[in-house]
């Protein structure tokens, strides 16, 4: 456990690292009375720290701040920071495998997000009858797992509301494509991107 939170922890690093270098959140931004660590020019203010940490608790809910937790995410900042400056020294971000790494982490962490929330959206709304459960049951009773009844019950009202929840999703990203200019001047290629969405 304290393995897989400390490699998380040090991915957290490692992204909100290249962030803030990159776009500015920190370093140059933190006044130079108030940073809590400086790297060569590179400053973080307690601030920018505690938010850092806020987004690893977020992020993992077994994941406690204590000093020493606190002491290794310090240390791991500025290792990361050292790293990120001498491959900004050798021009390693402006290579195009790099920017394009940017930003399909940028857009499926935006899509992720996207989707929970309009998936929260849903579920609210969305209801699973006794009818379902029980119709359920008797069609799959015997590829169930053992257990009690009532509680099997449950997970297949959670199991059926998913998949309510899914295919509703899939509904509103089809009601998406059809509110949106498509265009593709390829017909054959057209003709395929159509196929497999259908």
């Amino acid at each position: 456990m304290e393995l897989e939170q400390g490699i998380r922890l040090k991915y957290t690093i490692l992204i909100m690292g290249i962030v803030f270098s990159l776009f500015g959140c920190s370093g140059d931004s933190a006044k130079e009375e108030h940073f809590l660590v400086r790297v060569n020019d590179y400053r973080i203010s307690r601030d920018d720290v505690d938010a850092m940490l806020k987004y690893e608790a977020q992020l993992n809910s077994n994941f406690y701040l204590s000093e020493d937790t606190r002491a290794n995410f310090i240390k791991d900042l500025i290792q990361t920071q050292l790293l990120i400056q001498e491959a900004k020294k050798r021009e390693l971000d402006q290579r195009e495998s790099f920017r394009q790494t940017i930003q399909r982490y940028w857009e499926s962490t935006l899509i992720r997000d996207l989707l929970q929330e309009k998936g929260t959206q849903i579920q609210k709304t969305v209801i699973v009858s006794e009818e379902e459960i029980e119709a359920y049951y008797k069609k799959n009773k015997d590829n169930l797992p053992e257990g009690r009844e009532e509680e099997m019950k449950k997970e297949i009202a959670r199991i059926l509301e998913q998949k309510k929840v899914t295919a509703r999703l899939e509904e509103w990203i089809e009601d998406l494509k059809a509110g949106a200019v498509i265009e593709i001047q390829d017909p054959g290629l057209a003709e395929k991107v159509n196929q497999k969405s259908n």
